[in-house]
């Protein structure tokens, strides 16, 4: 009994070993281990054309024209058939007497963008008017670089209410007023809410709107399209830099610009460097006769439908 009880250990030692030998024999399959994908912070895409904007509005300069976007606003007449004609804005008119009145003197019409509530706004409202210039509402509005935008500002958290009684206070502080056109503005040009609430008061008192486009997604043309408000949007600034040498290029641009698409209409702000150009060259003929130098008005009633 004894025998046979060790012969069965002895089987089973065996059989333990040859299953052993099996399991450690059989080749082990390779496990393939995932690539490692290094981790990238999540960061939302720089709007290069959002910054270049914020850029302009801060630094009142025009954002170069290999990086501009195409224009977007409503579509104008044919106008071929008719002379060429530029006309001028000056924005930011009312903080200096002096400045202001050197415009006002000058031999051409101009169209001045008054600010409200500024010393001199009333006051060089009348005499432009006096000398034939055009008068203008130079309204404030919210920019998208938190800039500081002055007495009389309009901002995206008022309400459509809010946002008319401060056009209108602002209106009635410039009577002399026959349009309106943005300063600064980047954001609130870009809420349609916005610009639907604004311009049936510009309607009403029968008022044109000129998009001064501190931003590629102005909605401001359209809403005055929209609410039967006439209106035209800005070709392009005449003092991006306040270097007289590139000023007087960007007059001679608009004046190329008038020449091949029959229309040009510029703005430009109260520096010395502007001053001393368009003292210099408005009173001679532009473009040997070619580009007639007209009144705001007058660019607005050859765009009239």
């Amino acid at each position: 009994m004894r025998r046979l009880y060790l012969a069965l250990l002895c089987l089973g030692l065996l059989a333990a070993c040859e299953r052993s030998t099996t399991e450690v024999s059989e080749p082990v399959a390779a496990v393939e281990s995932a690539p490692v994908v290094p981790l990238v912070p999540l960061v939302r895409p720089v709007d290069d054309r959002g910054s270049l904007w914020r850029q302009l509005e801060a630094a009142k300069v025009e954002v170069p024209e290999s990086q501009q976007l195409p224009p977007q606003t409503p579509p104008v007449a044919a106008l071929a058939d008719r002379p060429a004609q530029l006309a001028i804005i000056i924005d930011d008119v009312g903080h200096s007497l002096e400045a202001g009145r050197r415009l006002i003197r000058l031999p051409v019409p101009l169209t001045l963008a008054i600010l409200p509530h500024t010393r001199f706004a009333s006051q060089l409202a009348d005499e432009a008017l006096a000398a034939g210039h055009g008068v203008m509402l130079h309204q404030p509005m919210e920019n998208g670089a938190g800039l500081p935008i002055g007495p009389g500002g309009l901002y995206s958290h008022m309400s459509d209410e809010q946002l008319r009684q401060v056009l209108m206070v602002n209106l009635d502080s410039l009577p002399q007023a026959s349009g309106v056109n943005n300063h600064m503005g980047s954001r609130l040009t870009a809420e349609r809410r916005a610009m639907d609430a604004l311009m049936p008061v510009l309607r009403e008192r029968g008022l044109f709107f000129i998009d001064s486009r501190t931003t590629a997604e102005t909605q401001a043309a359209f809403a005055a399209e929209a609410a039967g408000v006439q209106q035209l949007s800005r070709s392009g600034f005449l003092d991006h830099r306040r270097d007289a040498g590139l000023i007087a290029g960007k007059l001679a641009e608009a004046i190329d610009t008038a020449r091949a698409q029959g229309w040009a209409l510029m703005i430009g702000h109260p520096y010395e460097e502007t001053l001393q150009v368009l003292e210099r060259e408005l009173p001679k003929p532009l473009a040997d006769g070619e580009v007639e130098l007209v009144p705001l008005q007058q660019l607005l009633q050859r765009h009239a439908r």
